[in-house]
Formats: structure tokens, sequence, C-alpha cells
């Protein structure tokens, strides 16, 4: 229900025509950790792949961001700025497991630096906008398999680095003081690692563009409050994954495309607030993303299923301008069954923890 607004700095991340909503300037500090448990089970393999199921190949990870809306003053404008994460994945397989001519290690981060600008057009509609600086990382460690039967298996390692810029756009209807409808576009973030492709086995390192897109989005959501004590929020939106049809590498001398053949995914989740008194509020929600590829194009560095989310937290007045709260979100990212040509399996956990804590401080 976050792209119809809530009553923090961090508004902003969701829906940059929010902000109109904020009274004076807010400024909102997190912090927090993932915890990942990631576990494959071999279904079929052959003397060439071995028996190696990777181990629990979860990679933990911290967290930190900020949001800021300024309060300028006038009826009709608002601005803000925010650092967030956009993406990020973090897997590390055992170098011999069954799959590792897919993926032994992958670490991927995009980070996003935005400032955001709200206009009130009529008392019931406001708009946003927000202009993204990303800055992108990519670390792809596989093994690389060897023409000769006396020569064992080499190594390569994938990596580079992007920066570029995206954007959002946003609208909040205000049907009511306690009914309102809000709608955030994300574009599509299209990243270009320049790099270097390594393979140490046969000292080769040279250089490489490793292009990968990530999906323009749309969300939906409906905030309504009961009373002053309970609200209820839904969304609904959708996630242009087919642009994820492959990742292509390029090197001096040639090209090639890495098919990855994903869909178009739909997102749908519910949740609710509660004042449980005059200094705590506590939220949940759950959430569910369709499954975006199949088992037989599915790949060890992105085992990602259907997702279900579950997220509980709570928030403390300590002060009338501090407010303290903490979160807590389980991803389940689903059995992700790997057809692979000569090996075939499923995950028996693909699980991710988010546990984090944050300050909001109206100034």
């Amino acid at each position: 229900g976050a792209s119809a607004g809530v009553d923090e700095a961090t508004t902003i991340i969701h829906n940059p025509a929010s902000s109109m909503q904020i009274e004076g300037s807010q400024l909102l500090v997190s912090a927090g950790v993932i915890l990942a448990d990631v576990k494959f089970d071999i279904d079929e393999t052959n003397p060439i792949s071995g028996n190696d199921d990777g181990g629990d190949a979860g990679l933990d990870a911290p967290l930190a961001g900020f949001s800021y809306v300024h309060d300028t003053g006038s009826d009709k404008w608002s601005t803000g700025i925010y650092m967030a994460g956009l993406s990020g994945a973090g897997l590390e397989y055992n170098d011999d497991w069954v799959g590792r001519f897919q993926a032994t290690d992958v670490e991927i981060l995009v980070l996003a630096l935005s400032p955001t600008v709200a206009y009130q057009l009529t008392d019931n509609l406001s708009i946003g906008a927000g202009l993204q600086y990303f800055y992108g990382t990519l670390d792809l460690k596989l093994a690389i398999p060897s023409i000769r039967p006396d020569v064992d298996n080499g190594k390569g390692k994938l990596d580079g680095t992007d920066s570029g810029f995206g954007y959002t756009l946003g609208a909040v209807y205000e049907f009511s003081e306690l009914t309102r409808l809000g709608i955030n576009y994300q574009s599509e973030v299209e990243l270009d690692f320049d790099g270097k492709l390594q393979v140490p086995a046969n000292s080769v390192r040279v250089d490489s563009n490793t292009e990968l897109s990530l999906a323009q989005m749309v969300r939906v959501s409906l905030h309504h409050s009961l009373d002053d004590q309970i609200g209820f929020d839904f969304t609904i939106g959708w996630d242009d994954w087919s642009v994820l049809e492959e990742v292509f590498v390029a090197l001096p001398s040639q090209g090639a495309s890495l098919e990855k053949n994903w869909e178009d995914t739909y997102h749908y989740a519910a949740g609710f607030q509660y004042k449980a008194s005059d200094r705590w509020d506590i939220t949940a929600g759950i959430a569910y993303d369709t499954n975006p590829v199949s088992a037989s194009d599915r790949t060890a560095d992105l085992p990602v299923d259907r997702q279900i989310r579950y997220n509980i937290g709570a928030r403390y007045a300590l002060r009338d301008n501090l407010k303290l709260g903490g979160y807590a979100n389980y991803t389940d990212l689903g059995s992700a069954k790997i057809k692979a040509n000569r090996w075939s399996g499923e995950y028996s956990s693909n699980d991710v923890i988010e546990l984090g804590v944050y300050a909001n401080w109206t100034l």
C-alpha cells in the first residue's frame, strides 16, 4: 500500500507525489541486515557434473539508506531526496558443485540517489517525479569446461561497474481524509557493466561489456482507514521482466547472448496498520509475485520462482518529533526448479530474512 503514501519521509521512495502529505521537514535513516538461506537439492546428475549440491549458497549483507522531505513553505510544492537499493543479490556455491558451469559466485548491487519534487494540482490530486542516479557493481564467477579430458576445468570471472540515470513518476488522489489512491511508475534501468573477463587457467584477461536490464514496473495502491486506529492497504502491480530475455556479453573480438527468457510478473499485496496507543503503531502485510521463468530457462545465478513476502513492523513515538521503528521481512523465493542439460534439481531452502531499524525526525 506504500504507493498511496505513508506518514514518514520514506514515502518518497514508493511514490514521489506522496510527499505532499508530509507535514514539516522529515529525515529518516535506516539500517539493517539481510540473512539468506539458499540450499539446492539434486534430482538428476551425471559423472561429469558430479554430486556436490553447492552447500549453503546464501550470502548475508548489510543494509542502509536515508530519505529526506523538505518543507518548502508552500502549499503547492514539496521536495525531497533519498538513497536506496534498486536491486541486489548474493550467492556463493561450492566451487565443484553440480551447477558450477552456470555460476559459483554472484554479487550484484544497484544503488540509487534520487531528488524528488511533488506538486498539488488540485485539492485532491498531487503529482510527482524523481530523477535517479544509479551506481551498479557486478561480480560473477563460474567454472569453464575444458575441451580436453586431461586438463582441469578453468575458472572464469566476469566483473564490472556502471552508472547512469532512471526516473520515477507518481500521483496520489485523496477521495477523503480516510481514503486515497496512489500510482507509481519506475523506469527501466539499463546497466552496461564495463569490466574484465578473467580466465586464470588460460592466463586470459580481456575487457568486457555486460548488458543487463532491470524491469520497468507499475504499482497501484489503495489506503483506507476505518477509524483513527485501523487502516487497510492493498496493492497490485506489473513488472516488465520480459525485458530480461537475454544478457549480452561483449569481448573485443566477439559477443554472445546468455539466454534468460524471463516473462512479465504480477504483484499483489495486502496489509493493515493498527494504532495500539498514542505512542505505538503496528503494521503487517503479505505480498505475492508470480513466477518469471520456467525450469528449463532458470539458471543458478538468479534462482527466482514465485515469491511470497511476509512483513511485520512496529513504531514508537519517543518524542513528538522523533519516531523509532523496526521491521522484519521474510521472503520465500520458491523451489526454483532448474532443468539443465545434464542435471536438474530444486531448492529445499530459498529464503531471505530482512531485519531493519530506523529513526524518523520531524525537523
